[in-house]
């Protein structure tokens, strides 16, 4: 049968939109509601078969990993995790903590300089480095026969071994849900000009 990897995109926080923007959008609950209900819904007759669950920026395990978890992630994706752990799967350490300080600081510091191209292709790398770090550690603990969930951004790109089948599920893209609402704050702001 081979390995099963089901990736999700992550949907992201209330506290993220603050941190990128002014405002959060007017239908993030809807929205967020909208996204996670379709997961849970195609996730649902894959519960007891999902054996490990892999969470971007996921640095810890047990219930460190689950503290860890709830800072990240929306509280409708914490309720799906945490149903799947109940169901018998293990919150796996998906991320080098190293990798994870370093890309907090290289988007921190972009926030000052967003123009800035040398901050921009360090991050990239940065990004290239924590894609192989994750594929190395799915590719390790994954085991045969068993089926995984990924929930990480978008930008990820992942190279899996062949006999790791991976299952890409998602209502609507959350990273286009994100840039369009940035692009209308950054039109109503130069139309306000």
């Amino acid at each position: 049968m081979g390995r099963m990897l089901i990736q999700i995109p992550r949907f992201y926080s209330k506290d993220e939109f603050k941190n990128i923007s002014a405002s959060i959008p007017e239908d993030y609950a809807e929205k967020s509601e909208e996204y996670w209900n379709y997961i849970e819904e195609k996730i649902r007759p894959l519960m007891k078969h999902i054996k490990k669950v892999y969470l971007e920026a996921l640095v810890k395990d047990g219930e460190e990993g689950i503290k860890i978890a709830e800072k990240i992630f929306d509280p409708k994706g914490l309720r799906i995790f945490k149903a799947l752990l109940e169901n018998g799967a293990k919150l796996q350490v998906t991320e080098d903590p190293s990798l994870i300080m370093e890309a907090s600081s290289w988007q921190d510091i972009m926030q000052n300089k967003p123009d800035f191209g040398v901050i921009i292709e360090m991050l990239q790398e940065n990004l290239k480095e924590r894609d192989n770090y994750i594929t190395k550690t799915i590719d390790k603990t994954l085991k045969d026969n068993e089926t995984g969930l990924l929930v990480i951004e978008t930008a990820h790109k992942f190279d899996f071994p062949a006999d790791i089948k991976v299952i890409k599920m998602c209502r609507f893209d959350p990273s286009d849900y994100l840039n369009i609402f940035l692009q209308k704050q950054r039109l109503k702001e130069s139309h306000s000009q």
